[in-house]
C-alpha cells in the first residue's frame, strides 16, 4: 500500500511539474505554428478509418485536391494517438492539443524513470524538470509545431531505459520489449529514428564492454533490432523504396532545406534570441538554439562535483590498487563505480549530440547521405535535450554523495537535498515557462480547418513533396520548387470527361476505391482527378485497362469504348507494400504468441 501511494504521489508531482509547459493551450482556441497541418492529417486519417481502411496509405484532398500517398511516407503513429482522443469525443483541435499534453507528460515520466534507475528520486525529478523546460522542447511544439518529432522525444527515454533493462537481465521478453519501443520510434518519426540507432549503437558498445562481450547480449540485441525493424516494416520499407517516385529528394535534401545551410554556431548554444521564425543561413535564425544557463550551469556543476567526489573517494582506495599514484587510483574508482561510469558516458553522448549540430561534424554529414533527410543538423538538439537533462540531474546525486561524507545527520542531508531540488525546479520553471506559449491564438473550429479550400489549397501549398515527381513544376523567387498549379486548377469534382459524349454517375468515392457507372454514347476519354502513383489500377467490366498519365499533373486517364460499363479505380498494394505488410504482420503475430505463451507459463 505504501509503495502504491508513493508511486501515485510521484506521478502527481511529475504532472504538476509539466503543467506550466502546456497551461497556455488549455482554451478553446488553436495556435499558430510552422507545420500547421495536424488537423488536416488527423481528419484524413479519421476519414480513412471510417471508410474501413486500418492504414490508409492514400488520402484524398491533399496535393491540391488530387490526393497523394500521405501515410505511405509520413509517419502515422502520432496521429493514431490523436485519433484515440478524437474517438473519445474530443474535437480534432482538442485531440491535437491533448496529444501535445500527453507528450509533455510521457517525456517527463520517461526521463524520471531513466535517471531514477541510475541515481535517485531527487535527481530524477530535477532531470524531468530540466527535460520539460529545455528551449528546444518549447520550439518543437510552439514554434515549429513538429508534433511527430515532439512525441518521438517523449518516447526516446524509454528506448534507452528498455535497452538498459535488457543488459541488466538477459532474457527474450526484455529483448522483445526493447524491439517494440524501437518500432514505435520508427513509426513516430523515422528521421529521428536514424540518429536514435546511432545512439543505440553507442549504448550497445558501452554495455558490450560492461558485460565483457557476452554472446547472449549480442544475440538478444540483434533480436531486438529484428523485432523493431520488422514490426515497423509496413511503413519504413515502402517509404524508403518508393520515395523515388515523388519530389522528396528534390525538395527535402536540396534547395533551402539542405543540411549545409543549417548548422549551429557554438556561440548560439550560449545565447540566440527567442523567436517564432525559421532557421536561416549563418546567424540569421529566427528561432533560438540556446541550451539555457540553468542547464549549462548544472552540467558544469555536476562535472565539478563528480571530480571532487572521485578525488575524495579515490584517496580512500588502498594505495596498492593504484600503485601509489592518485590519478590511477581515481581511474580504478571510476571503473568500479557504476553510477560514475554512466555519468561520464552520458557526458560523452551530450558532447557528441552538440558536435553533430555544428559544422565541425560536416565530414560525417557529407558522407552519410541518409542524414540529409534530417535537413537540419540542429535536429540533434532532440538528443541534447535528453542528455543535458540527465547530466544536469546528476548535480543532486553528487551533492548528496558528498554530503554523505560529512558529519551532517542523515535527516539534515535529506532535508537539504530536497530543499535544493525544490528551489532549482521552481527556479527552472519560473525562468523558462514564459517561452512555452504560442505566438498567436487562432479562433477557429474543426469545420473551418477541414474545408475543401483549406485542404486542397492552403495546406497543400505548404507540403507537396509526396506528389508524383513528373508533375509540372516551376521555380519560386528563392529558386525553390513549386508545383505549377494555380487555384483555378483545383478539381471541381472527382472526374471529368476529356472527349466524347456520355453520362457518368459515381457509385463509390472512397480514398482508395473510385467506382462509376458509365453510359458512353461515343468513345470517351475519362480522367480521374487523382494523381497516378504506383498502386493505382483501372478496371472496366472487371478487366484491367491501361492508365495514361501523359498530362501536366500526371492525372489518371483511361479510354472507354461505347456502351454501358462499370469503371473502377483501385489503389492496390505494390509488391513492396505486400512484403512489408506480411513481414510486420508475421512479426506481430510471433511477438503476441511469445508474450501469450510467457503469461500462460507464468505461475498464478
Amino acid at each position: 500500500m505504501h509503495k502504491a501511494k508513493s508511486i501515485i504521489i510521484d506521478l502527481m508531482l511529475l504532472f504538476i511539474i509539466t503543467i506550466p509547459a502546456f497551461i497556455r493551450i488549455l482554451n478553446s482556441q488553436y495556435f499558430s505554428m510552422h507545420d500547421d497541418q495536424h488537423i488536416v492529417r488527423l481528419f484524413l486519417l479519421d476519414q480513412g478509418l471510417r471508410q474501413g481502411y486500418l492504414y490508409p496509405r492514400w488520402v484524398d484532398g491533399l496535393g491540391f485536391g488530387f490526393g497523394y500517398p500521405l501515410y505511405n511516407f509520413y509517419p502515422p503513429l502520432v496521429y493514431y494517438v490523436a485519433e484515440t482522443f478524437h474517438l473519445m469525443g474530443f474535437s480534432l483541435i482538442w485531440a491535437v492539443k491533448l496529444t501535445s499534453i500527453l507528450g509533455f507528460y510521457i517525456g517527463a515520466f520517461g526521463i524520471y524513470l531513466l535517471l531514477r534507475k541510475f541515481t535517485n528520486k531527487l535527481s530524477a525529478f530535477l532531470s524531468a524538470a530540466l527535460f520539460t523546460y529545455f528551449f528546444y522542447h518549447a520550439t518543437l511544439i510552439y514554434v515549429r509545431g513538429a508534433l511527430a518529432e515532439f512525441f518521438s522525444l517523449a518516447i526516446l527515454p524509454f528506448v534507452f531505459l528498455t535497452l538498459d533493462n535488457l543488459q541488466e537481465k538477459l532474457n527474450p521478453k526484455r529483448s522483445v520489449l526493447f524491439g517494440v519501443i524501437l518500432a514505435l520510434i520508427v513509426l513516430i518519426h523515422p528521421l529521428i529514428a536514424l540518429p536514435t540507432f546511432i545512439f543505440v549503437g553507442f549504448f550497445f558498445l558501452f554495455y558490450l564492454l560492461k558485460l565483457r562481450f557476452r554472446w547472449k547480449f549480442i544475440k538478444l540485441f540483434i533480436l531486438s533490432l529484428g523485432v523493431g525493424l520488422s514490426l515497423s516494416a509496413f511503413f519504413w520499407l515502402p517509404s524508403l523504396l518508393e520515395r523515388k517516385y515523388t519530389l522528396v529528394d528534390r525538395i527535402l535534401i536540396s534547395e533551402l532545406a539542405s543540411y549545409r545551410l543549417h548548422y549551429i554556431y557554438p556561440q548560439q548554444f550560449i545565447y540566440s534570441p527567442w523567436g517564432y521564425g525559421g532557421s536561416g543561413v549563418g546567424l540569421s535564425d529566427g528561432m533560438t538554439f540556446q541550451l539555457g544557463k540553468i542547464h549549462i550551469g548544472l552540467v558544469l556543476g555536476s562535472i565539478i562535483l563528480s571530480i571532487i567526489y572521485i578525488t575524495i573517494m579515490s584517496l580512500r582506495v588502498p594505495p596498492k590498487a593504484g600503485r601509489g599514484n592518485p590519478f590511477l587510483r581515481s581511474l580504478h574508482f571510476v571503473r568500479d563505480d557504476n553510477y560514475i561510469r554512466y555519468f561520464y558516458f552520458f557526458i560523452f553522448l551530450l558532447l557528441f549530440s552538440l558536435f553533430m549540430t555544428t559544422e565541425y561534424s560536416s565530414f560525417i554529414w557529407d558522407r552519410v547521405k541518409y542524414l540529409w533527410y534530417l535537413q537540419f543538423p540542429w535536429r540533434f538538439l532532440t538528443f541534447v535535450n535528453i542528455f543535458i537533462s540527465i547530466t544536469g540531474g546528476y548535480f543532486i546525486y553528487f551533492l548528496f554523495r558528498l554530503l554523505q561524507q560529512s558529519i551532517t545527520p542523515d535527516r539534515w542531508r535529506r532535508a537539504m537535498s530536497q530543499s535544493i531540488v525544490a528551489i532549482i525546479i521552481a527556479f527552472t520553471i519560473f525562468t523558462y515557462q514564459k517561452y512555452f506559449r504560442p505566438q498567436t491564438y487562432i479562433v477557429t473550429n474543426d469545420k473551418e480547418r477541414t474545408s475543401f479550400e483549406e485542404i486542397s489549397w492552403r495546406i497543400s501549398r505548404t507540403s507537396y513533396e509526396f506528389v508524383p515527381k513528373d508533375v509540372k513544376t516551376k521555380k519560386s523567387e528563392l529558386s525553390t520548387t513549386l508545383l505549377a498549379i494555380e487555384k483555378k486548377d483545383l478539381p471541381k469534382k472527382p472526374y471529368e470527361i476529356i472527349s466524347g459524349e456520355g453520362e457518368v454517375s459515381m457509385l463509390k468515392n472512397k480514398f482508395q476505391v473510385k467506382e462509376f457507372s458509365i453510359d458512353a454514347k461515343s468513345p470517351l476519354t475519362f480522367r480521374l482527378n487523382t494523381y497516378n502513383f504506383p498502386g493505382w489500377k483501372a478496371y472496366l467490366k472487371n478487366q484491367q485497362i491501361k492508365i495514361n498519365d501523359n498530362n501536366d499533373f500526371k492525372l489518371i486517364t483511361v479510354s472507354i469504348p461505347t456502351g454501358n460499363d462499370v469503371l473502377k479505380f483501385v489503389f492496390q498494394d505494390t509488391i513492396v507494400r505486400k512484403i512489408a505488410d506480411l513481414l510486420s504482420f508475421a512479426t506481430f503475430f510471433l511477438v503476441f504468441l511469445s508474450l501469450f505463451s510467457h503469461l500462460k507459463s507464468s505461475p498464478t
